[in-house]
């Protein structure tokens, strides 16, 4: 399950985490960031740094896994790639410009297809926008513009990203599914996700992340620009606390409607 990131991969992924005693016993080993970016099975590491340090537990984790385990599912985003600015979108116009080395190489470390990759797409603006508030809460990014680099937000190549999945050696088939239609897909995602027998009793807890708002994100710029020595990750968090949208105040709307209506026709 690579992601995309902003597309609920974190309900997924704690969905399935509430239900990895069942999964286990059922035959599935199940890994995802509470795992894959530590020590023990050190994934991002590994395709970030492609340093054998990391390569090697990595390999000898997952091969452990396939010699006990039927089916082995992994989930962590990051394989395709970063949400920072330079590397969301490279100069040829892809989304997740690495994502064919780090998907590939994720198979060789797990020793090989076939293999069901898993994605989820979004409305380019709204993928912007969540992706620019996730870097936005590291510390990373204080105005929407200076993230954006001249791309069009109205414009993702999803498509091609699926075309170049596909290609890799080793990838059986990629199930793709909208974001927006995620609560409506999700007993339809797990069962081809899991074994069905299983798939049923995956549970569903509430929405686990809440992004910052339009009121807390000009609050926040105004205070950033103002005050170049503040911890950034210190102001999103006071941002998200003191603009909830339980009190109101709706979603994070940088850009016009109008890009927002191309966005949502070409989507």
């Amino acid at each position: 399950h690579l992601g995309a990131h902003k597309t609920a991969s974190t309900h997924l992924q704690y969905s399935l985490r509430l239900a990895q005693p069942a999964l286990m016993r059922g035959g599935v080993f199940y890994a995802d960031p509470a795992q894959l970016r530590h020590p023990g099975l050190p994934l991002t590491d590994a395709l970030a740094t492609g340093r054998r340090e990391y390569l090697d537990p990595v390999a000898k984790r997952l091969a452990h896994a396939r010699a006990l385990y039927p089916e082995v599912v992994l989930s962590e985003e990051n394989i395709l790639g970063g949400t920072r600015s330079s590397r969301i979108c490279g100069r040829n116009g892809f989304v997740y410009p690495t994502a064919v080395a780090r998907v590939r190489r994720t198979i060789e470390l797990a020793g090989g297809g076939p293999v069901t990759l898993f994605l989820s797409v979004r409305d380019p603006a709204h993928f912007y926008v969540s992706a620019f508030a996730l870097q936005m809460s590291h510390g990373a990014e204080v105005e929407f513009g200076a993230y954006l680099a001249d791309r069009d937000p109205a414009q993702i190549g999803w498509t091609g990203l699926v075309r170049r999945l596909s290609g890799i050696p080793g990838v059986a088939r990629v199930v793709v599914w909208r974001y927006e239609d995620y609560a409506a897909l999700r007993p339809r995602l797990l069962a081809r996700l899991l074994p069905p027998a299983l798939a049923a009793g995956i549970p569903d807890p509430p929405p686990a992340n809440e992004s910052v708002t339009q009121a807390g994100y000009e609050w926040f710029v105004r205070r950033a620009l103002n005050d170049s020595d503040i911890d950034l990750r210190l102001l999103v968090r006071r941002a998200r606390n003191r603009f909830p949208r339980a009190e109101g105040h709706g979603p994070m709307r940088p850009l016009d409607a109008a890009t927002y209506a191309r966005s949502a026709r070409k989507y």
